[in-house]
């Protein structure tokens, strides 16, 4: 699975991308996970520690059933939080890019209504900021990666290009598509409305092909869940039943330890094999 790209702001620049601003927030990319910015939303302290929390929180639980002792319990809960805060801010990230190929398809829309009614390349993209505006609030990817381009477009700057730094922005391959499709056209000539209307009709199959794909393999990703979480339940209701048939002595947390990191591979191997992306 192909991970988004994400930006981080640099220490001496506090300030979060805005749409009437883009220029003025430079950001870089480093291998952290601190203060991620996707598409002009930044994932700062809240979300990590919403993730840590969480982790720390089935970690504990986790080391108390398998160990019953305070400190591979505590070690067991710092890695858990430490491994579901990178992991609740991808799952983020991921959602909003999802969010923002949704409504590339109405940006595209717009754009190809514009194109048919006479309008320039220059007024469509302008008017289709715009419509943007008003069918989504304030904070939405479409408005943020739209406003940047409209930004690049009255700075005098050329269509493909801004087409192709939204789609570096985005990690989109729909976006680099129809930025290579657009620069084609726009140098050997073309019909741009059916070009438009062609691309649209692209990314709403994609994402119907996504949704078929994902509702078929929603049954193996509960079994798979169910998989992990048995073996936590089976232990839980031996620690209720207690009269000794659980110990908590070295040799059993050994073999506790071995088997949850035989329990964690099948996991991760797991979910690799159920994650199908078009």
């Amino acid at each position: 699975m192909k991970r988004p790209r994400i930006r981080v702001r640099s220490a001496s620049g506090g300030q979060t991308p805005t749409e009437s601003s883009p220029s003025k927030n430079r950001t870089r990319t480093i291998p952290t996970f601190s203060f991620e910015t996707y598409c002009g939303k930044t994932y700062g302290v809240q979300d990590l520690s919403v993730g840590f929390l969480g982790g720390f929180a089935g970690g504990l639980a986790t080391g108390f059933l398998l160990f019953g002792h305070p400190v591979p319990e505590l070690v067991l809960a710092i890695l858990f939080g430490w491994y579901f805060r990178g992991a609740w801010v991808r799952h983020k990230v991921e959602k909003r890019k999802r969010d923002f190929l949704d409504q590339f398809c109405d940006y595209l829309d717009s754009i190809a209504t514009s194109l048919a009614v006479g309008r320039n390349g220059y007024e469509s993209f302008l008017t289709a900021d715009d419509d943007m505006k008003e069918l989504y609030e304030k904070g939405a990817p479409i408005r943020y990666a739209s406003g940047r381009l409209t930004e690049g477009l009255k700075n005098g700057r050329s269509i493909p290009d801004l087409l192709r730094e939204m789609a570096e922005e985005t990690d989109c391959s729909s976006v680099r598509t129809f930025g290579e499709i657009y620069q084609i056209c726009s140098t050997a000539g073309g019909n741009l409305k059916h070009i438009v209307g062609d691309t649209r009709n692209m990314i709403i199959e994609k994402i119907a092909i996504e949704q078929e794909i994902q509702t078929v393999l929603t049954g193996p990703k509960n079994e798979l869940n169910i998989m992990v979480l048995m073996p936590l339940v089976i232990l839980a209701s031996l620690r209720v039943l207690g009269g000794g048939i659980i110990t908590d002595d070295s040799s059993s947390m050994l073999v506790n330890t071995v088997a949850l990191g035989i329990f964690g591979g099948s996991y991760w191997l797991g979910r690799k094999i159920v994650d199908i992306r078009v």
